[in-house]
Order: C-alpha cells, then sequence, then structure tokens
C-alpha cells in the first residue's frame, strides 16, 4: 500500500473523520487499490445503510378525486384502495398502470377497517418504464 502517494482532499477527509476504526482502514486501502471516487461511494453508501431509517412496511395515503376521497394502503407486495367512487379507483389504477406499475387484481372482502364503500386489492406485480396509451 502507498499511502504517501494518496491524495485526500477536505472534503474526502471529512468523510474520514466521521468512519470507525475499522472503516478507517478500509477506506485507505480502497483508496489506494480502487481509487479516492470509489472508496468514498462505498462508505457513503455503508454509511447511509446504517442511519438513514428504513421506511415503513405499511404506508396509508389520502387523496382527493374531485367531491371523493381516495385510501390508499401501500404493503410491500399488495395495494388497498377504498373509495366511495368506483370511477376515482379506476382513475387511480389507470394513473398508477401508465406510471409503469404492473397490477394484477385480487378478491378479498371488506374488512371493519375499510371506511369507504368500495374496496380493491391488487398485487404489485413490478415496476418498468411508465407506458403510453397512445
Amino acid at each position: 500500500m502507498k499511502l504517501n502517494e494518496l491524495e485526500i482532499l477536505e472534503d474526502d477527509f471529512d468523510l474520514f473523520v466521521a468512519l470507525d476504526d475499522s472503516d478507517k482502514i478500509e477506506f485507505l486501502f480502497d483508496a489506494t487499490q480502487i481509487g479516492t471516487e470509489a472508496a468514498i461511494i462505498k462508505q457513503v453508501t455503508r454509511l447511509s445503510e446504517k442511519w438513514l431509517p428504513m421506511p415503513p412496511a405499511v404506508q396509508v395515503t389520502d387523496y382527493e378525486v374531485g367531491p371523493y376521497r381516495l385510501s390508499v394502503t401501500e404493503f410491500p407486495d399488495k395495494l388497498h384502495i377504498n373509495s366511495n367512487s368506483l370511477r376515482a379507483i379506476k382513475r387511480f389504477v389507470e394513473k398508477l398502470w401508465n406510471d409503469g406499475v404492473l397490477l394484477r387484481k385480487v378478491n378479498e372482502k371488506k374488512t371493519e377497517f375499510d371506511i369507504y364503500k368500495y374496496l380493491r386489492v391488487y398485487d404489485v406485480i413490478g415496476k418498468v418504464p411508465p407506458i403510453c396509451s397512445n
């Protein structure tokens, strides 16, 4: 390892100071082997995974579609859509489809937690680039 040939700029040094001792050694080794930029990206990725909070497993969002309310509950692999209007649900699903979210309809019964009249449940198959309906 040739540390005397290694150039660490001021911003890079700020990252270096924030690392643990074992991560500092790994950073110096990576900087000499694969370059300073790649070592920085590796350490920043590791720090972001360590300190950024994980997204919640379930997320509920309410929307207004004209005079109607639309409640969307997102699970990692499912989507529950509640509304008083089937048209609002259809427009929301079409918007998701055009944005590239592939959905498959699932037949599920309403529960006591579904406060609106209509419930539609979809499996989220995957995501693709946006689709043009023309």
